[in-house]
């Protein structure tokens, strides 16, 4: 007989989508629906009416393809995602090259246009302030100049291999997505010689808690392999900013809270950052890359989001106590 908990598992998979689709549900165009209830306020949440009538997000869904839990998805790396084979005296990787509408399946125009407005826009008159001058090093850049900088790696620490660089910039005369991938543990130090290059040609990087741990662990990298890394550039990392803009008013200051509650997307099936190290290992040990499109969607929407916290900062569409 068939146990209730085996036929509940049976039933979870006659219901699930198995085919791997790369759609947005709801475009940038679509009508937005009603909000969700917003968590109930703790602690500082609780203080004065703006934090506990803070918006929630609307159901802009950004869904991640399923993971690759069900084995019986098999599919090579060229199935999953189209890149170029950059070769390098270090060696070889793929570099992976789209523009914000493709990473957004047709979406991103807007978006692209808004980027490169607020970063023009700028000037010593209208720059954000705060105690730190966070933006001021955006008032003489150009959106060319401006970097934002994501990484994924095999663990937690400088010493596992990272694998993933992902760029967000204004490149060739609009946005895009630059994803460097290390196919195996043999790449790395040609794609950390690649990004030391977009590196040099920028002059503001911009992250999320790029400070304690993507630029360090990217630096450790590469004095590993004797790649030489210049960290010349002014650094804004969007963590602390949104801390001290929205942090007095959210459940929390994740990346994926900031995308709720500012940006108003919710993403669905995302791979879950822990899983991503042995979704990595395994398709390096298999050659499936079913996983692989799962992280490089994550890694670009990492990329969207911090971008996106940062141009809510700039037009001054912060919090105030």
């Amino acid at each position: 007989m068939i146990s209730d908990e085996m036929r509940k598992r049976i039933a979870s998979l006659n219901r699930r989508d198995l085919k791997h689709k790369d759609e947005i549900e709801v475009s940038e165009s679509e009508q937005r629906s009603k909000p969700d209830r917003p968590p109930v306020a703790t602690g500082r949440e609780k203080r004065g009416n703006a934090a506990t009538s803070f918006s929630t997000p609307d159901r802009r869904d950004l869904r991640v393809m399923a993971t690759a839990s069900d084995a019986r998805l098999r599919l090579a790396l060229h199935e999953v995602v189209q890149g170029e084979e950059i070769q390098t005296p270090g060696g070889a990787f793929l570099r992976i090259d789209q523009t914000i509408r493709e990473v957004l399946h047709g979406g991103g125009r807007a978006f692209g246009e808004r980027y490169a407005r607020a970063i023009s826009a700028l000037h010593a008159g209208n720059v954000p302030w705060d105690r730190y001058d966070t933006f001021h090093p955006l008032i003489d850049a150009h959106a060319r100049d401006v970097i934002c900088v994501d990484i994924e790696t095999t663990g937690l620490t400088a010493g596992t291999p990272l694998f993933l660089i992902g760029v967000l910039g204004h490149f060739n005369g609009e946005l895009r997505v630059v994803q460097l991938l290390a196919r195996d543990y043999t790449e790395e130090a040609a794609l950390l010689a690649h990004f030391a290059a977009l590196l040099d040609a920028s002059s503001v990087v911009v992250s999320f808690n790029g400070k304690s741990y993507d630029l360090p662990y990217i630096r450790d990298r590469c004095l590993f392999f004797g790649v030489p890394f210049r960290l010349q550039q002014a650094h804004i990392d969007m963590l602390h900013v949104a801390r001290r803009l929205w942090g007095w008013r959210l459940p929390n200051c994740k990346l994926q809270t900031l995308e709720q509650y500012i940006c108003r997307r919710i993403r669905r099936g995302d791979i879950p950052g822990a899983e991503i190290p042995e979704a990595y290992h395994r398709f390096v040990q298999t050659g499936n890359a079913v996983q692989m499109r799962d992280i490089l969607y994550h890694n670009a929407l990492d990329l969207l989001t911090t971008t996106e916290v940062l141009l809510f900062a700039l037009e001054g569409r912060g919090g105030k106590k």
